[in-house]
């Protein structure tokens, strides 16, 4: 699955947000939460769309929960050119156990209700 990219203008701050973060744990069972992706562009961006159908691709897909965001950073980094690159995944709790992974820059996610 490759993500296009798109072009935007030099030194914009991008976030996205996906609450349809879904993949397999290597004993089969779901691993549910949300992805954050935060970057400052040095001219381009990703393909929405292109966005859209990796992250449904995922749900066919073994990670060990703390491998998830290092394996979202590299896709995106190899895919387009940022300054800054921050992946915040937090997933939904699995035996009482809430976790949060981030890989690359820091950042504070920002969680905004669906308006729709």
């Amino acid at each position: 699955m490759d993500l296009r990219t798109i072009a935007v203008i030099k030194d914009t701050m991008v976030e996205y947000t996906s609450s349809e973060l879904l993949f397999l744990s290597h004993s089969g069972q779901p691993y549910r939460g949300t992805l954050y992706i935060h970057f400052v562009s040095k001219g381009e961006s990703v393909n929405l769309v292109d966005l859209k159908k990796y992250i449904t691709s995922l749900r066919s897909a073994i990670f060990t929960a703390e491998n998830i965001a290092h394996e979202i950073y590299m896709k995106i980094h190899t895919a387009i050119n940022v300054d800054t690159l921050g992946i915040v995944v937090d997933l939904a709790a699995r035996g009482g156990i809430q976790q949060r992974i981030r890989f690359g820059e820091i950042f504070e996610p920002t969680r905004k209700q669906n308006i729709f």
